[in-house]
């Protein structure tokens, strides 16, 4: 089987990025004399203003700050990758995540690590974490041409493995998968609502997990009896 796996806030705390934007949002206050959190919050405003948009510069980075920048009127061209490379090896992957896709693979299945930030970012993070050991490739909003709400992000895989009940649970189920979400699903639900206005209280994943370490205990049993393993 194809097995898609989330990567920030399924493998990796989404906090773990804090230190990235916060550098970057003191580097533009610095220029216009704002206290950081300034920045940050208009990036992070400019952010869910792309994300109900459906469109992939919601997951550039160095344009939105960029564009932050150019609001304030600091004509800057920022680059993530320069400051991420300074934190990227104090990223800690949630309790469990290795051994989870280091099994899936000796169960014998493919694992694509489907995510909606860039390449050009996540990239950098599946190299350094050592998730690159285990997977036989990625798929990005770039790579693909849409974020995870495109039957080609979907493509011949069987199972879906995430966080965000939109792009991990809906769409999956859509397009036919098999979906495990991890995480509280309640708490999703709320953050659907308010960046999208969606409510998807109706729907249910496949299965539900609280962490990443309940899923490594049940993934054996759920990928063997999947229905939509097309080898069986």
């Amino acid at each position: 089987m194809l097995i898609l796996i989330d990567l920030d806030g399924t493998l990796l705390p989404l906090e773990a990025w804090d230190p990235v934007f916060q550098d970057i949002s003191m580097l533009i206050a610095s220029k216009v004399n704002v206290d950081w959190r300034v920045i940050h919050n208009t990036a992070k405003d400019l952010n869910k203003e792309l994300l109900r948009e459906f469109t992939v510069r919601a997951f550039d980075w160095d344009y939105i700050f960029t564009e932050v920048a150019r609001r304030f009127g600091v004509p800057m061209s920022i680059d993530v990758n320069t400051v991420l490379v300074k934190y990227v090896r104090d990223f800690k992957p949630f309790n469990g995540a290795l051994e989870l896709l280091s099994l899936i693979r000796e169960l014998g299945h493919r694992i694509v690590i489907a995510t909606n930030g860039l390449y050009k970012y996540q990239s950098v993070v599946i190299e350094e974490l050592g998730f690159s050991k285990f997977i036989d490739g990625v798929r990005t909003p770039d790579m693909i041409g849409c974020p995870k709400n495109c039957r080609e992000f979907f493509s011949d895989a069987q199972v879906m493995i995430g966080d965000n009940p939109l792009f991990d649970v809906y769409y999956p189920l859509m397009f036919g998968l098999t979906t495990i979400f991890i995480g509280d699903w309640h708490k999703r639900l709320r953050y659907v609502m308010d960046i999208w206005g969606i409510d998807l209280s109706s729907i249910k994943p496949t299965y539900s997990f609280k962490d990443v370490q309940e899923v490594l205990m049940a993934i054996p049993k759920i990928l063997n009896s999947n229905p939509n393993d097309s080898s069986l």
